[in-house]
């Protein structure tokens, strides 16, 4: 299973358990119930990437979402990302996942993500594996029923893992 990291705005590691235990605290305070649910999202995104049902990821994200996609000067929807992602039908994300940094403030929080592993066939179990590496900046919003979704995600694909 892949590692999962998540670190706060001064560099220190947080235990991802965190989500989920409302006595938990990090620099001795107790977490908000925003920053609960902000981290509850994060985990189920990483979950959802690696699963056998990779298209509810996509219900983590805001009607309006938009990705800036690697290498390209035109930002996609909802839509063109399910389309871009189709390949996820063909592949499962064998991802460690790190979250470098992660800010809530108010409606609004922030993480740097990192994925770095490989992508392995589902087809063919004797192909091999691809290399995939990408760094992430989501932007998340609070939503009127008091949930959170992601409503942006821009990403790069660095050449060398560092």
């Amino acid at each position: 299973m892949s590692n999962i990291e998540i670190r706060n705005k001064n560099g220190s590691r947080v235990s991802p358990a965190l989500s989920t235990h409302s006595d938990s605290k990090t620099d001795g305070d107790v977490l908000s119930r925003d920053e609960k649910a902000v981290r509850l999202l994060i985990l189920n995104a990483f979950e959802y990437i690696r699963s056998d049902d990779f298209d509810r990821y996509f219900d983590l994200f805001s009607e309006d979402a938009i990705w800036m996609m690697p290498s390209s000067n035109r930002d996609v929807g909802l839509i063109e990302a399910k389309s871009f992602y189709g390949f996820t039908k063909k592949f499962r994300f064998d991802q460690s996942t790190s979250v470098e940094e992660l800010v809530v403030a108010d409606d609004i929080a922030f993480a740097r993500v990192g994925f770095d592993g490989y992508l392995r066939s589902r087809v063919d179990q004797n192909a091999p594996p691809l290399r995939s590496v990408s760094r992430h900046l989501w932007i998340m919003n609070k939503q009127l029923d008091g949930s959170w979704k992601i409503s942006r995600d821009i990403w790069n694909t660095p050449k060398n893992k560092s």
